[in-house]
């Protein structure tokens, strides 16, 4: 069991921030629209938008496929607990919630970066490890 790389978690954290801000700011477009909102609240809505969209797919996807995420089944990367079996719904859920938080999302992903560690925050939090599976 090899942790994942720090530049696969790089590319996981962008395929998720990426995908939850698309479906954010596609969710709020027809507000902005119809109800002609001004671009600040379009923002400000949209970013609302996108952390519940980022908790609900990081969360089924977690569920339904046992441990990937959308970012990590491109890369290639499984989150498992500490005695290699699948995760739990509860760490499911707290690793969801952290990751829905962008501001704590950046912050695990600055701790990876300056401490070059193999578990971040998130992962310390919800008791889990991220695995390479291609190797």
């Amino acid at each position: 069991m090899e942790t994942a790389s720090l530049g696969k978690r790089i590319l996981i954290f962008v395929a998720n921030t990426i995908l939850s801000l698309g479906c954010g700011f596609a969710a709020a477009t027809p507000f902005l629209v119809v109800l002609h909102w001004h671009p600040a609240l379009y923002v400000i809505y949209s970013l609302a938008f996108s952390g519940i969209t980022c908790f609900i797919l990081e969360f089924l996807v977690l569920l339904i496929s046992k441990g990937y995420t959308i970012g990590s089944a491109i890369v290639g990367v499984k989150f498992v607990s500490p005695d290699a079996k699948k995760i739990s719904a509860k760490q499911m859920t707290i690793r969801a919630i952290c990751e829905s938080v962008y501001m704590f999302a950046i912050f695990d992903l600055g701790y990876f970066i300056k401490n070059k560690t193999e578990r971040g925050i998130i992962d310390r939090l919800c008791d889990s490890f991220a695995i390479d599976i291609f190797r």
